[in-house]
C-alpha cells in the first residue's frame, strides 16, 4: 500500500472565519489565475506568431480553471512569514483524497507557446509553472474546473506559531475541541522550533450528558462525532459553499 503524501497549507488568522471553513469543513478553496499572488500566473511567453484573437482564446480558456496551491515543506521561515503572517498565524497539515491529482509546480523556465498551443493540455503546463524566485514555497497544485470552488481534503492537524496571538489562538483552541475533538492541534513555543511544542489538544474526548434520558448517561462522542461527519460531508463539496 502506497503512503498517502501529507501537503500543508499556511494560513493567517487574521479573517479566522476562513480558517474556520478550512479546518472545520474538511475543504480548500480554488482560486482563479489572477486571484493569486504571482502577477505572471497564467501568462506566457509568446513567440510573435499569434494573431491577436488567438492571444484572447488563451486568455479565456486560462479563465476556466480554478487553482489550489499549497506546499510540501511542513516548517519554512519564508513561509511562516510570507504566508502565516510572520508566524502569527498557523499551518495546516493535509491529504488528498484518491481520486485528486497534485501537480509538483515546476521553477524551470516557463514554456514558449505558439499558435498549435492553444489547447488546455498546455493551459494545464503553463500554470503549474512558476518564476526561480517562488521556488523556496516547494509548491504543488490541484487545477480544478471553473465550477469548482472548493477541494475537499483530509485534515491532520494544526499548528500554530510561536507568535500567534493568545485571544485567538485561545478561542480556535476551545472551537476545535469542541467540533474536533480528535484534531491533533499544537502550539508552538517561543523558540520557534518544531519540536518545541507546548500545547497539544489532540484526541481529547468530550462527554455529553443527555439530561432528557437519565442523569448519568453518556454517549461518549457517538453523536457528536456524527453530527461532525455530515457538517464535514455537506459542506466541503466540490462546487458549492
Amino acid at each position: 500500500m502506497v503512503k498517502q503524501q501529507v501537503f500543508y497549507k499556511y494560513k493567517s488568522l487574521d479573517n479566522f472565519e476562513f480558517l474556520l471553513d478550512l479546518i472545520l469543513r474538511e475543504r480548500l478553496y480554488a482560486a482563479q489565475h489572477h486571484e493569486l499572488n504571482d502577477p505572471m500566473e497564467g501568462v506566457v511567453k509568446i513567440d510573435g506568431t499569434i494573431p491577436k484573437d488567438k492571444e484572447q482564446e488563451w486568455d479565456e480558456l486560462i479563465k476556466t480553471f480554478r487553482i489550489v496551491c499549497f506546499s510540501r515543506d511542513k516548517d519554512h521561515p519564508l513561509m511562516w512569514s510570507h504566508y502565516a503572517n510572520g508566524a502569527r498565524g498557523c499551518v495546516v497539515e493535509f491529504q488528498l483524497m484518491d481520486d485528486q491529482q497534485a501537480h509538483r509546480v515546476s521553477y524551470l523556465k516557463k514554456p514558449v507557446i505558439n499558435e498549435r498551443h492553444i489547447s488546455r493540455e498546455k493551459a494545464e503546463e503553463i500554470l503549474v509553472h512558476k518564476d526561480k524566485p517562488w521556488k523556496y514555497e516547494s509548491e504543488s497544485r490541484c487545477l480544478l474546473g471553473e465550477n469548482e470552488i472548493f477541494l475537499p481534503i483530509y485534515i491532520k492537524s494544526v499548528t500554530f506559531g510561536s507568535r500567534a496571538e493568545k485571544s485567538k489562538v485561545d478561542m480556535l483552541l476551545h472551537i476545535l475541541s469542541l467540533c474536533k475533538p480528535d484534531l491533533k492541534v499544537h502550539v508552538m513555543g517561543e523558540q520557534g522550533l518544531v519540536d518545541d511544542i507546548k500545547v497539544s489538544i489532540g484526541n481529547k474526548r468530550i462527554f455529553l450528558c443527555d439530561r432528557v434520558r437519565t442523569q448519568d448517561y453518556c454517549p461518549q462522542c457517538t453523536e457528536i462525532k456524527r453530527s461532525q461527519e455530515d457538517y464535514v460531508l455537506k459542506h466541503r463539496g466540490w462546487k458549492g459553499s
